[in-house]
């Protein structure tokens, strides 16, 4: 029997998690592929749940053609806008010179006009900014495929409803028929006038209450040592034997996107049990300290919740998750 890690990927669950916001065009965000869950994965099982796609770069943009003929939008600045116009990548554009480079490269049809309300990344804030892109719009006749901004902090209402506010005022330059675009999943909560919204994280299962987990990560034992009162386990001297003990061996490091950071300080799950990590991670395996009742082949669940993992290593399930995309091994539908 092979001992090999697997990315188990819930259809289901996903689902059922794109399917509570239905009532909004839905544009996935696909980006870091798929948040560590797999590009190639993903799209095939929600094809028909999305109206679009969305990506951050060209590259992401082409893997994700090969995959569906859904419509495909690049959330950051591009420059390759012949790839753009052969593709039919839709993308965001936050000034003239943009605006101008795409009207001059024929890709006037794939616009979206990105707007800045507080998070300071991308997209235009100055109103007289936005009035003077306006105005070249309607000189040049252009229909946007949707004016759009993303929420810093959705989960303070004070805030949220102030940046609304301001992208109001900055909308009203323009045809009161262009689609709007909002990004932050939250912003589901609110209730503001938009049609499509980016759904990321809430997606994977994240961010919001009522969702389920997509994506679990599953190794297996493939060896077990005895070690005596006193030996070390692994590198330099990070875990003792204060007594005879069994350690299983884990193929799985931070070589596939086990944190280093997470040596010793989390528990995974052997036939329903609860065993104990001990020991640094390595790059291709970990310890775990287990009795009799372990044996070699035993599957190993590594990861069923993100935010377990996150919340030891004072992060977010974001960064947890995205990181699993170095997973050597398959990745199975549940």
């Amino acid at each position: 029997m092979e001992i090999q890690n697997l990315k188990l990927i819930s259809k289901q669950n996903i689902r059922e998690n794109i399917s509570k916001y239905s009532d909004k065009k839905i544009c996935l965000m696909v980006k870091a592929n798929a948040y560590g869950h797999g590009l190639e994965t993903i799209i095939p099982i929600v094809d028909d749940l999305v109206e679009a796609y969305g990506v951050v770069n060209i590259e992401e943009a082409l893997m994700a053609r090969k995959l569906t003929k859904k419509r495909i939008i690049i959330f950051s600045p591009v420059y390759d806008f012949d790839i753009c116009k052969i593709n039919k990548f839709e993308f965001m554009f936050d000034s003239e010179e943009m605006l101008l480079k795409a009207i001059e490269c024929g890709c006037k049809h794939l616009l979206h006009f990105s707007v800045n309300v507080g998070m300071n990344r991308y997209g235009t804030k100055s109103f007289v900014a936005v009035k003077s892109i306006a105005n070249l719009l309607k000189i040049y006749k252009i229909k946007l495929k949707s004016i759009y901004t993303h929420f810093s902090v959705t989960n303070s209402e004070k805030q949220t409803k102030k940046q609304y506010k301001k992208f109001v005022e900055l909308k009203e330059c323009f045809d009161a028929n262009t689609p709007t675009c909002f990004g932050g999943s939250e912003i589901y909560n609110y209730n503001f006038d938009y049609q499509m919204l980016r759904l990321g994280i809430c997606a994977y299962g994240y961010g919001m209450k009522d969702l389920k987990k997509v994506m679990k990560i599953i190794s297996n034992v493939n060896k077990i040592n005895f070690v005596k009162k006193g030996e070390y386990i692994g590198y330099g001297k990070k875990f003792k034997a204060k007594k005879d003990c069994y350690v299983a061996i884990v193929p799985a490091g931070y070589g596939d996107g086990l944190f280093r950071n997470l040596s010793g300080k989390f528990f995974v799950e052997i036939n329903g049990k609860k065993y104990k990590t001990v020991g640094n991670i390595c790059m291709d395996c970990f310890f775990v300290l287990v009795d009799k009742n372990v044996k070699v082949f035993d599957k190993v669940e590594v990861l069923s919740d993100a935010d377990y993992f996150a919340k030891i290593l004072n992060t977010i399930p974001y960064e947890i998750l995205t990181n699993f995309s170095k997973l050597r091994g398959q990745t199975l539908l549940d």
